[in-house]
């Protein structure tokens, strides 16, 4: 088979993903995608793995969603590193597109409640001119600090930003603007919205459907119709052996975690400045779990989404430095979790490029120092995934070793 190239390189257009799980509204976009981009095109998914960037594990594991994407009609899917899924919306938006960058993909797409892709790349532009002044940098994280200043210059237009996807579009278009080699930005329409907790719509939110699920594992199944088709046989196999997240125990095991860590302890770790280790290490000796702990270290100026990417980090224990490294130096390589033809055909000239890891211990040797600490960053997050699925037998650690990438023919 022929597949079209674009300065010697196979076209492709990536997409950053989480796929929590995937569903009806994630194969609506990747429709669209190929719609635009033609048949012989790759789509190649950058999907978090273990961990997603709300800062809790994922519902499946990597590698069912990942071959549910395929079956979706994704070409190739590789892990975004563990570094980049539990960070900040900006530091997820850069290593997502930096690693498409390197991979070679020429465009980048994204669902968007509104907006133009000029209109996102005139903001980012405009926000990377702007003083943050310290009043300002006061009232929360950098990247609200940012979003803040942008509104007080250019209200009409920064309005576009209260919609949560195209906050996270316009941080898509800050990464794209920072890459040597530019990549053409694709935001889509939506279908919708971000964080619904409820059934009924046409398209389901993946919050909901994390939700029904807990709810209904068994044999009523009020979220199957927001399942693919082809999915739904494997989706619900994994229901019923209880491979799947109980986000109780997962909230036990940080709880009981932060019992045994010091203020100092906690100093080490991203995130934890200007005193919060103090107050995170009093509310989690007075809160019987792990929600009302962070209840209690809850302000206006601390988002419920970064607290709970520090209590990751609590368990994942990943460092400052390789926090900051990994936001210069940028992926190290691609973790491939599943592919088709079209996706091989695209990785053959990835290769060159990057160092693409199929199996960790022969791939190991491919990798910089760097690489080999964010790599041991994701086999953790895995191996803290499994010990909180549902069913005692499906808690088996060290998975990574075992999987190989997943390979599914395209369908017709």
């Amino acid at each position: 088979m022929n597949f079209r190239t674009y300065g010697g390189l196979m076209e492709a257009v990536a997409i950053i993903a989480e796929f929590n799980p995937f569903h009806t509204g994630h194969a609506y976009l990747i429709r669209q995608v190929r719609r635009l981009s033609g048949t012989d095109a790759a789509i190649v998914v950058i999907m978090s793995g273990a961990f997603v960037q709300r800062g809790e594990p994922a519902f499946f594991d990597k590698w069912h969603r990942a071959a549910w994407a395929i079956e979706g009609g994704a070409d190739a899917v590789i892990e975004l590193p563990a570094v980049y899924a539990l960070s900040s919306a900006s530091g997820f938006a850069l290593g997502g597109v930096t690693l498409a960058a390197r991979l070679g993909c020429q465009s980048l797409a994204c669902g968007v409640e509104a907006g133009t892709a000029e209109d996102f790349l005139s903001l980012a532009r405009r926000a990377d001119t702007l003083e943050i002044g310290p009043e300002t940098a006061k009232k929360g994280s950098a990247g609200q600090a940012r979003t803040d200043a942008l509104m007080a210059a250019a209200p009409d237009e920064a309005r576009l930003l209260e919609q949560p996807n195209a906050l996270l579009a316009f941080e898509y278009a800050r990464a794209l603007l920072k890459q040597e080699r530019p990549l053409s930005f694709l935001p889509l329409p939506r279908q919708g919205r971000h964080g619904d907790t409820g059934l009924g719509a046409t398209f389901a939110s993946a919050s909901a459907l994390r939700q029904a699920m807990t709810d209904h594992p068994g044999d009523e199944k009020p979220y199957i119709s927001y399942i693919v088709e082809r999915v739904r046989p494997s989706l619900q196999d994994q229901l019923t052996l209880g491979a799947f997240t109980d986000y109780r125990r997962y909230g036990d095991f940080v709880a009981g975690q932060n019992r045994l860590l010091t203020p100092d302890q906690l100093r080490r770790l991203p995130a934890f400045t200007e005193g919060l280790e103090n107050r995170w290490y009093r509310a989690f000796a007075e809160a019987g779990d792990y929600d009302q702990a962070l209840k209690l270290i809850k302000t206006r100026r601390y988002a419920y989404s970064r607290l709970c990417r520090m209590g990751a980090y609590t368990l994942l224990q990943p460092s400052r430095r390789l926090m900051d490294q990994s936001y210069e130096a940028g992926p190290q390589y691609a973790r491939l979790l599943a592919l088709n033809g079209r996706g091989a055909a695209f990785l053959k000239g990835a290769r060159d490029r990057l160092a693409v890891i199929t199996k960790i211990r022969q791939d190991l040797s491919k990798l910089t120092p760097l690489g080999r600490e964010q790599l041991a960053l994701d086999l953790r997050a895995s191996d803290v995934q499994s010990f909180c699925f549902s069913k005692e037998n499906q808690r088996k650690g060290h998975q990574d070793y075992y999987h190989s990438p997943i390979f599914i023919g395209i369908q017709k």
